[in-house]
């Protein structure tokens, strides 16, 4: 696989408390019992540094371990990721709270 003209390919990210829609592009509910679930390859793209993020976006934060809170030697959390929702207004997955209510995580490694 070539590389992007900016920014690169990121692969080997999971999901926890949410699953994505590969035919929409968009964050949807995961299935009953599933805790983690692999994400598509995503292309991470240099922008300029904006105040908030729009509103059809959440923030998901991403962190290197499922314990989220990290160690002395090192923190769990490394960035947030703007994950697209869905454009339909009218339910509550097309809002930030809904996934902050759910932990809606990114994750890089799931084994401890």
């Amino acid at each position: 696989m070539e590389g992007p003209k900016d920014g690169a390919y990121i692969w080997g990210l999971y999901l926890e408390g949410g699953k994505w829609d590969e035919e929409k592009g968009n964050l949807c509910e995961p299935e009953v019992m599933e805790l983690y679930v692999a994400m598509p390859v995503i292309h991470f793209k240099p922008i300029s540094k904006r105040v908030k993020p729009p509103q059809s976006m959440y923030e998901c934060p991403c962190y290197y371990y499922p314990i989220r809170k990290g160690t002395v030697e090192r923190d769990s959390f490394m960035m947030k990721v703007d994950l697209k929702m869905t454009s339909d207004m009218t339910i509550a997955q097309s809002k930030q709270d809904f996934w902050i209510k759910r932990g809606t995580a990114l994750i890089m490694s799931i084994g401890t």
